[in-house]
């Protein structure tokens, strides 16, 4: 997308009017509004367009770790509880120069492949190296490269309005994900403003994990498919949080009382895991996570 394409849908998100056709390339008959619904005093607080030559390091990290404390350990590149079956990559990790991320035309481009004989090897080192409740798990299975962007110790805060702009190749086993955890590094709780499965186009997940409430899903309908790029975004009060899918609003769930705290921003591509199942014979890769801009609003006068 264009600066100009850019800055004119910027121009949408603080309340001008304005829908503009899509480029052939965006394989979508509309850009949908961007932003949070009108009348509630929200003001832009992040906005990641993806318009330099690589990702900025002073806003993004690429697992699940707190740079400030923390190594990035292969532990911290997955969930391997959910039996995944990819890292999370970025050109340093293990020494492999594998970068999963590609900047062009504004669209960062997150890519899954499958790892090659020398980087499995170097993966499975990595992993017998952990303590045995790591190298011991699902963990020993990973098969795939994948990437993660993560705002952890950059940008986080309580309440407001998180929008991503995104489309995802299909296929059995892809997982792309675009969701809230706390800034104290503690879990639950959880929102997830947008999860979905390669092999059901039409459907985006819209949950809630909470130690204060039962685990929450409500689904939404895509117009088109993931394929096509739409807007996903989840408005969060101190009451409820109110899920979007291109302007619309799709779900609405009670804010669970241990989610009164600043979270941050994860969108990333998971490979496989217990709930949307393995890649089969016809899940094509290298797969792919295109996200044209990830933002966020804030209410005035909060931090």
């Amino acid at each position: 997308m264009s600066l100009a394409a850019k800055l004119l849908l910027g121009a949408a998100a603080i309340g001008l009017a304005t829908v503009a056709a899509l480029s052939a390339q965006d394989h979508s008959p509309r850009r949908a509004p961007s932003g949070p619904p009108g009348g509630l005093g929200l003001v832009p607080s992040f906005a990641e367009e993806f318009d330099g030559p690589m990702l900025d390091k002073n806003r993004w990290i690429f697992g699940f770790y707190d740079p400030r404390r923390e190594q990035p350990t292969v532990a911290k590149r997955s969930l391997w509880g959910n039996r995944e079956l990819q890292l999370y990559f970025d050109s340093a990790f293990l020494g492999l120069g594998i970068n999963p991320f590609r900047l062009g035309d504004g669209v960062l481009t997150i890519e899954a492949s499958p790892l090659s004989p020398q980087a499995s090897a170097a993966a499975q080192a990595a992993i017998a190296a952990e303590t045995p409740n790591v190298r011991d798990s699902a963990l020993r299975n990973v098969r795939y490269s994948s990437g993660l962007i993560s705002t952890r110790s950059r940008f986080a805060q309580t309440y407001g309005y998180f929008e991503i702009r995104a489309r995802w190749s299909g296929g059995k086993g892809l997982w792309p994900a675009f969701w809230l955890l706390p800034a104290s590094g503690k879990w639950p709780p959880e929102i997830d403003i947008l999860e979905a499965h390669g092999d059901k186009p039409r459907i985006a997940y819209h949950s809630v994990h909470s130690n204060a409430v039962k685990a929450t899903t409500k689904t939404g309908a895509i117009s088109g498919t993931g394929q096509d790029f739409h807007t996903y975004g989840a408005l969060w009060t101190a009451r409820s949080i109110d899920y979007f899918i291109d302007g619309v609003k799709t779900a609405t769930l009670p804010t669970p009382a241990d989610m009164h705290q600043p979270m941050y921003m994860l969108a990333n591509l998971a490979v496989g895991g217990a709930w949307p199942g393995n890649p089969d014979a016809a899940t094509r890769f290298p797969a792919t996570m295109q996200i044209d801009y990830v933002r966020a609003w804030r209410f005035k006068g909060a931090n």
